[in-house]
């Protein structure tokens, strides 16, 4: 309602505030709504591993092949060719061939003599010490061969029947190669044993 006042020439109004009129309330200072946990942006993510990849290995350089020191020298072995008599010497020889790569190298035979022989004697400066036998073949040169004998009494008391197959190795320089005598029998009695046996003695 507005009402108004006249004197001298002015006008005063009174602006009465009409009744019922709702105040409208301040807004004060504040953080704005919340997120709710669906919005996006809302939740913060931890920042993904950086991805490691496996060191490479190192380069192996492959082992050069190696040739067998035992290709490098040959041997061949010989036994009497028929049974052996008890109480009667025979030979049994052996040859070193040398294949390489050296071109030379000193050459020595062993072997060691069953309880059913005995040494006799040697060729190629052949040398006892108990049953094992020694033989230096001196220096062979690459493609060269060397032959050895030794002589062995076969004891009396060597059972009938009994196999003599004795084990022989050489070395040339720092090859070597092992091999056994082929197999021979001691003959079950005189008899059996032919006069032509070679390489036999008395």
């Amino acid at each position: 309602m507005v009402r108004t006042w006249k004197g001298r020439g002015l006008v005063l109004l009174a602006a009465v505030p009409l009744l019922g009129a709702a105040p409208v309330p301040a807004h004060a200072d504040g953080p704005g709504p919340t997120a709710h946990k669906g919005d996006k942006g809302s939740t913060s993510e931890p920042a993904p591993r950086p991805r490691t990849h496996p060191k490479p290995k190192a380069h192996v350089k492959p082992k050069a092949h190696v040739k067998p020191a035992g290709h490098a020298v040959v041997l061949h072995m010989k036994s009497p060719k028929q049974a052996v008599v008890p109480g009667r010497t025979y030979e049994w020889t052996f040859t070193v061939t040398a294949k390489g790569p050296k071109k030379s190298g000193k050459a020595v035979f062993r072997t060691t003599l069953p309880k059913s022989l005995a040494f006799v004697s040697g060729e190629k400066h052949c040398k006892p010490a108990g049953r094992k036998v020694v033989c230096h073949l001196g220096t062979v040169k690459k493609g060269h061969k060397a032959t050895g004998v030794i002589r062995a009494k076969v004891s009396r008391r060597a059972e009938p029947g009994e196999k003599i197959s004795p084990r022989g190795t050489v070395t040339w320089g720092k090859a070597h190669a092992t091999r056994r005598f082929p197999a021979v029998r001691v003959a079950r009695s005189a008899g059996l044993a032919s006069a032509k046996t070679a390489p036999a003695t008395r």
